[in-house]
């Protein structure tokens, strides 16, 4: 019978990181693949009145039905955590889960920083109804080491948005947001997550 670590393997071969965790009475298998100029999961969207997630359309739809009929064919029940394993509505946060798990730390620009990956993750959940008894991995968070001496994303923020570790107002980001191009694309700062030199992102290209 498979089991949590048949999955956590699967996982791992169609994403690039994997985790676990409990939420309630489900376990959320949190899944990381990094966005990148070939690979851009960051591409969002209007398209005839509705919100479109191209890039993870593109990039993500297939891997994940990939894995939820491996966990199905194996007897389990799955769902994603939100559309495209993405929670629009932020009931679930999956970078909190992420830092719970240990994949990675909280940057001063408040995303989840990887050793390999830097703040390039994205990050997907699905729930998965697989027993497996996790062990309280709650710990009392640090300051980062990668960001100790750096105040990069702060200081380049063309609004102000961000305190160290903190955005108070994410109301603030949000209106530096260009609402669409003329494809219908929705244009980013991402200035916090582009100048950011954490990571080794030499190692997976």
């Amino acid at each position: 019978m498979t089991t949590i670590t048949n999955v956590l393997e699967k996982s791992k071969m169609l994403f690039d990181v994997a985790g676990i965790t409990r939420l309630e009475n489900k376990t959320l298998l949190l899944l990381g693949l990094e966005s990148t100029v070939e690979r851009n999961l960051d591409d969002f969207g209007h398209e005839d009145g509705n919100f479109r997630m191209y890039g993870f359309e593109k990039h993500i739809q297939y891997r994940l039905d990939e894995l939820l009929l491996f966990i199905y064919n194996s007897g389990y029940a799955a769902e994603t955590a939100g559309r495209l394993g993405y929670p629009l509505a932020g009931e679930i946060n999956l970078k909190e889960a992420a830092i719970r798990i240990g994949i990675g730390k909280r940057g001063k620009n408040t995303v989840v920083l990887h050793p390999d990956f830097g703040p390039r993750l994205r990050f997907m959940g699905v729930l998965i109804d697989v027993p497996y008894d996790i062990p309280d991995t709650t710990l009392k968070e640090q300051e980062n080491p990668v960001c100790r001496d750096c105040n990069i994303c702060i200081d380049s923020c063309p609004v102000n948005a961000l305190e160290p570790y903190r955005m108070p107002d994410h109301s603030i980001c949000l209106s530096n947001i260009t609402p669409v191009d003329d494809k219908g694309h929705t244009i980013l700062c991402d200035l916090c997550l582009k100048l950011c030199p954490a990571g080794n992102p030499e190692k997976h290209t």
